[in-house]
């Protein structure tokens, strides 16, 4: 995914480069160096006035303190253009020797051209305080370049770990960017597949129970109209939650109940279908449309060459942070080693819809039960409607596991 270059601004500033680096680093202005210098002369000044004198700290004492920190003051504009020379030329990158040797050649002339500005205003200051100072000017203007020297190498080094400092923020905020997009489109991604499984699933749907009113219109047309008037109303209700992964069970269930009353019209008194629904998951979410392939599953598969009645029970109750499901017939069942058995469409889109929803959180099994038959067994865990849908809680790590 491209990004545009406003949404690399991080915290007001351009993303712009200069020669590979960073080129919107917020610097300390000039207001800020001029505190960050004049705190540095005090305490250097102070360093070779301590301990005074037998007269303590008299006109003298001041007057020096005073014109030992002035020498700093001019770093105050001077430091900010220095930064400019570092990110012009920056160390920490490819090449940085050659930049280290291009910087020490600028900071001749330029120490050169600051120290006459130090030494004016020490002169100033002590000349202010009736004190002249007694070095030569030859020897001072050397002092004053070695110190000038110091401290536009000082500059340097600061400008190179603010411009770091920022290029290290920048590259967190960047990868906090990346993430979320990154967590955007996976999640995009799982419901754009959600909603491809169930667009699979709902025509599958369709088709059978067209098949099954095409074959009732010339063996009892009526029941025929009563299942299309019927089939109608469940379509207008799939459709309707084809934009949410999840419903609460409650609403599942009457879903599931008008589909075993399309398919009770055919069947007649040969199925019977009872639902045991504990109160306490009533509210329950469980992903939309999930009963209907395993209610037709049981019909088609588990009852197919039946001559007795036809018997499917639905049960859900709560065991402890799972939901469990299951829905049992009084078919044939399953054969003896199911590991080769084949499943249908429904159920293999049901499968791959709990796998892509809730990872290793869910379980789903197909077993014989002793009395006979067949029994569909899910497990999902145990939420609520109405509380939190963030996905993160389909990920956390889960005491069931696929069976």
């Amino acid at each position: 995914m491209e990004l545009t270059r406003g949404a690399l601004v991080v915290a007001g500033f351009d993303n712009s480069h200069a020669g590979g680096m960073a080129g919107g680093v917020r610097y300390p202005g000039a207001g800020r160096m001029f505190l960050v210098w004049t705190a540095i002369g005090l305490l250097t000044a102070a360093r070779y006035q301590f301990p005074f004198g037998p007269d303590g700290f008299g006109r003298e004492s001041l007057a020096t303190l005073l014109a030992c920190t002035s020498w700093y003051f001019p770093w105050a504009v001077l430091t900010p253009l220095v930064f400019r020379l570092e990110r012009r030329f920056p160390l920490g990158s490819p090449g940085w020797p050659r930049r280290v040797g291009l910087l020490a050649a600028i900071s001749v002339p330029f120490c050169l051209a600051a120290s006459p500005v130090m030494m004016g205003l020490f002169f100033v200051v002590r000349y202010a305080f009736g004190t002249p100072s007694s070095f030569g000017n030859t020897r001072f203007w050397f002092a004053a370049s070695t110190a000038a020297e110091a401290m536009f190498w000082c500059s340097v080094a600061a400008g190179y770990f603010f411009r770091t400092l920022f290029q290290l923020r920048e590259q967190e905020h960047r990868a906090a960017r990346l993430a979320l997009e990154k967590s955007e489109l996976e999640a995009s991604l799982n419901q754009a597949q959600l909603e491809a499984l169930r667009a699979r699933l709902n025509p599958h749907f369709l088709f059978n129970s067209l098949q099954n009113i095409s074959v009732l219109t010339k063996q009892d047309p009526q029941t025929a109209s009563r299942m299309l008037s019927v089939l109608g109303d469940l379509l207008r209700a799939v459709l309707r939650r084809d934009s949410q992964p999840e419903c609460p069970l409650c609403e599942e269930i009457d879903l599931t109940r008008s589909y075993v009353a399309l398919e009770q019209m055919r069947f007649g008194d040969r199925l019977r279908v009872a639902f045991e629904v504990a109160d306490q998951v009533q509210q329950a979410m469980v992903p939309c449309f999930l009963m209907q392939p395993l209610i037709e599953n049981a019909i088609v598969h588990g009852l197919r060459g039946v001559r007795k009645t036809g018997s499917i029970v639905v049960r859900a109750v709560p065991e402890g942070d799972q939901l469990v499901m299951t829905v049992a017939d009084n078919g044939i069942g399953p054969p003896a080693d199911s590991s080769g058995m084949k499943i249908g469409v429904g159920l293999g889109s049901t499968c791959e819809r709990l796998a892509r929803m809730y990872s290793d959180r869910h379980s789903f099994s197909i077993r014989k039960p002793q009395d006979g038959g067949a029994e569909v067994r899910i497990a999902i865990p145990l939420r609520l409607a109405g509380t939190s849908t963030d996905h993160d809680w389909l990920n956390e790590a889960s005491p069931v596991a696929h069976r």
